[in-house]
């Protein structure tokens, strides 16, 4: 029995930490998404969103989670490298949203 509630003490234990890294990792992706909107180039041609504007801008060699509002549905695209990011908001639209058939 003691090794029962030592193991569900163990499991409330690790499920609070999950919690806890959850609510850091999402701190942390609202505050990329700040800094994005604030460095947003002005003249791309499609309205991308500014954190998906930003995860391009730079060559990376690891990829990049973005959290994008697609059509009121959150949709997390992970991106790597330079690239059109008006293109990469077309796929992810394209991908996200599909026409009805």
């Amino acid at each position: 029995m003691w090794r029962r509630r030592r193991s569900l003490r163990r499991l409330a234990d690790e499920l609070a930490e999950a919690r806890a890294e959850q609510a850091d990792l999402r701190r942390r992706v609202t505050a990329f998404e700040m800094i994005a909107a604030a460095a947003a180039l002005p003249d791309l041609a499609a309205p991308v969103p500014p954190a998906l504007a930003a995860a391009a801008r730079e060559l990376r060699a690891s990829e990049v989670s973005v959290r994008l509002d697609v059509a009121g549905a959150e949709v997390v695209a992970v991106v790597a490298g330079a690239g059109d990011p008006s293109q990469w908001w077309a796929a992810i639209c394209r991908l996200a949203v599909p026409e009805a058939s």
